[in-house]
């Protein structure tokens, strides 16, 4: 292939792709790019109007007088926007939930759907973060574990984790996984344990699962555990497991938005003169480090036992400063 047609053909697949991804293209500026006249780019953008009049009905390139420049026209697929992109890197970048190594891989991976313009505003606006980003300290990769862990979901497949629990010993466990949830930092393998005397599900951080495997055992849901998985995002966000049980709390702080969506099965009670009587149901007594980071803005009310259990707490506290 000589040089002139491989260049033909590579600026031909460059605005092809751009068209692809909502980006609009100007005659002078992309002749300016790609060091050709714009006679030329014109010539590119018939072949590809003819290659969609051919083969792609209901796709055509327009002009925008208002825009000064050509876009495809009745493409289905939405690409994600500029700011859509960008919020969705700086939520990668903000949860730390990567190692650098798969991180810039998501970001890389999501800006190549960016149009040229919109990728450089969002490099320059994600450049300094990305120098100074610093890793979970157990910078491990995670993505292949969550594939294979959400193929093991699927297929309700049985599967056996050895995981290193927070004194640094390891256990073998058959478990039933359930769900993959994220929550603060990390992600959650939610699962039973197999023959366990317990019927609430156990939380795995899946950056602390050493070794995976699939096995060949199916499981089916009885019909408690597809009520009870349907509802299970709404009271597993502390990532403590335990049984099941409902607390009732007053809060007096100024924001019940806040509450509500830090329990997201929430129910107010009662309006009180100076705040709200909220009960909620959690999965163990995970809550309590939130409640107690309420302060003086919350009082456990029931069960009797995690008011109990509060009141311990925060004498303890209180001792520490005697």
């Amino acid at each position: 292939m000589d040089k002139e047609k491989e260049a033909k053909i590579s600026r031909v697949l460059k605005l092809y792709d751009t068209f692809r991804k909502g980006g609009v293209i100007n005659k002078k500026r992309t002749a300016d790019e790609l060091g050709v006249n714009e006679r030329t780019v014109q010539r590119d953008i018939d072949d590809i109007r003819m290659f969609l009049s051919n083969n792609c009905a209901g796709e055509e390139i327009l002009y925008d007088f208002s825009k000064k420049g050509y876009y495809l026209s009745g493409f289905v697929k939405n690409p994600l926007t500029g700011v859509e992109l960008l919020s969705i890197i700086k939520i990668i970048l903000e949860s730390r939930a990567f190692c650098k190594s798969e991180m810039n891989g998501l970001i890389d991976a999501l800006l190549s759907q960016a149009t040229e313009e919109d990728r450089k505003f969002i490099k320059a606006i994600i450049g300094n973060e990305l120098i100074h980003f610093q890793p979970l300290q157990h910078n491990k990769p995670l993505l292949k574990m969550i594939w294979d862990i959400g193929f093991s979901i699927r297929n309700k497949q049985m599967i056996e984790i050895t995981y290193e629990r927070m004194d640094g010993k390891e256990s073998v466990r058959i478990v039933k996984p359930v769900s993959i949830i994220f929550s603060e930092y990390y992600f959650y393998l939610i699962a039973f344990i197999k023959d366990s005397e317990y019927q609430s599900p156990a939380f795995f951080r899946v950056d602390r699962i050493k070794h995976f495997k699939l096995l060949q055992e199916k499981f089916k849901y009885s019909e408690k555990d597809r009520i009870e998985e349907g509802e299970l995002r709404k009271r597993i966000q502390f990532m403590y497991a335990g049984d099941l049980m409902t607390i009732r709390f007053k809060f007096f702080g100024l924001s019940l938005s806040a509450v509500l969506d830090r329990f997201p099965n929430a129910k107010v009670i009662e309006d009180l003169p100076e705040g709200w009587l909220i009960e909620a149901e959690v999965y163990g007594k995970g809550c309590v480090m939130w409640l107690l980071s309420q302060g003086e803005r919350v009082e456990v009310i029931s069960p009797q036992s995690l008011r109990d259990e509060m009141k311990r707490t925060i004498q303890l506290m209180a001792d520490k400063y005697d």
